[in-house]
């Protein structure tokens, strides 16, 4: 029970730090190339230099905007674990069962939306003339590099949410059975206490 209950304090903590994490991609979505792309497209006039920048655009800032409250919003999940005492409940009661399968469904929720607007930002990112941006790049301001940095940080990071539920899932079901062993041991307690009084008579 020791090493459970060691194990569901450390695991409670680094699915905090997951959010933590998931909040800090949802900052960086935009950057690296897609930046680079989108300063040709002015949303004022709604003027793009590039074909296909203004479809980045609308599309990276509205995915990003979202990401970036669904990950605040997980923070305050897992923090709701602690609220709860989750991570040092010796037995878990409705309150806690209650927090940790919240946890673990949002973040296969938000692993799954992860991979959603990675696939439907990058299907737009490559239809955009890379060579025509990057010399007038270079030209203007130097310093252009590509990288699909974003795109694949977004595939780990949502590996990273899955592991971390199905951690969550281990935890909760290795919890459950030491839990039902503790209650069978203390039901047998008692009739054992009766039978050393009956032999001791």
């Amino acid at each position: 029970m020791k090493t459970q209950m060691r194990f569901q304090k450390y695991l409670i903590l680094v699915t905090l730090i997951v959010a933590a994490l998931s909040f800090v991609y949802a900052l960086s979505f935009c950057g690296g190339t897609i930046y680079q792309y989108e300063i040709y497209y002015d949303p004022g006039r709604d003027i793009e230099t590039f074909e296909g920048v203004r479809a980045l655009y609308n599309a990276s800032q509205t995915y990003n905007d979202i990401l970036i409250w669904l990950t605040i919003v997980f923070i305050l999940v897992v923090i709701i674990n602690y609220i709860m005492a989750t991570q040092k409940r010796r037995n878990y009661y409705v309150t806690n069962y209650i927090s940790i399968i919240l946890t673990i469904v949002y973040a296969v929720a938000l692993a799954a939306v992860i991979v959603l607007f990675v696939v439907q930002t990058y299907s737009l990112f490559i239809l955009i003339d890379r060579e025509s941006v990057e010399a007038v790049y270079n030209r203007t301001i130097g310093g252009f590099k590509y990288s699909t940095i974003n795109f694949i940080m977004g595939y780990v990071m949502a590996g990273v949410l899955i592991a971390n539920a199905c951690l969550l899932i281990f935890n909760l079901v290795w919890k459950v059975k030491l839990m039902k062993g503790e209650k069978k041991l203390l039901a047998r307690q008692p009739a054992k206490s009766e039978e050393v009084i009956e032999e001791a008579v």
